[in-house]
């Protein structure tokens, strides 16, 4: 299967959002928290499917899928229901769920304020070098969406990665192309009440 969403060409990308935290420092599941008249977690797979994602894999909890609403029609569900696991566990999961694909695109679920334009930018980026590790960056920092093409998947799945995804580029510098991006959303992330209330 390559899927592509109409009126894109180039590399087929699916991306990949790890949602299965407790969010124990927040206090609530962050993933439901309003944000612009929607919660948290659906703006960001509509800005990664309006970014050119051919298809978005959710991995999270039961309980939390409960509390949600629909999500758009070019949405994969994955279940993660240990809460011993960690982000890296997720995102093997929703690859496991993904196969199929040129690439692979993982942003977390409170990269809050993401932007559509953002995630095209990056996957542009990959489309013209499929080959490479696109990390979006803003302001000279590196943050999501982080971007791999289909041929390190074993990687991710590999004990290198067992410390987080981050590995996979940090063990291979020459591969990595970093893509400057103009929203802050790029780098932010809601861990804490204080986080979200800047943000309202």
């Amino acid at each position: 299967m390559r899927e592509q969403r109409p009126g894109t060409e180039g590399s087929s990308v699916a991306a990949i959002v790890p949602a299965a935290g407790r969010s124990g420092r927040m206090g609530t599941p962050k993933q439901l928290l309003d944000l612009d008249g929607k919660p948290m977690l659906l703006g960001i797979v509509e800005a990664l499917l309006a970014g050119g994602a051919a298809r978005v894999t959710v991995v999270a909890s039961s309980p939390l899928l409960q509390k949600f609403p629909a999500f758009p029609s070019a949405v994969t569900i994955a279940i993660n229901d240990d809460p011993q696991t960690e982000m890296i566990d997720s995102i093997r999961i929703g690859l496991a769920a993904s196969v199929g694909f040129d690439g692979y695109l993982v942003c977390p679920s409170d990269a809050a304020k993401i932007a559509a334009a953002d995630v095209r930018r990056c996957i542009d980026a990959f489309t013209a070098t499929p080959d490479r590790i696109v990390i979006a960056t803003h302001n000279g920092r590196r943050g999501h969406p982080l971007l791999f093409p289909a041929s390190l998947a074993a990687v991710v799945h590999a004990s290198e990665c067992d410390a987080g995804l981050n590995q996979l580029a940090r063990n291979r510098p020459q591969l990595v192309r970093e893509v400057k991006c103009d929203s802050a959303g790029t780098i932010t992330n809601v861990n804490t009440p204080a986080d979200y209330e800047k943000l309202r």
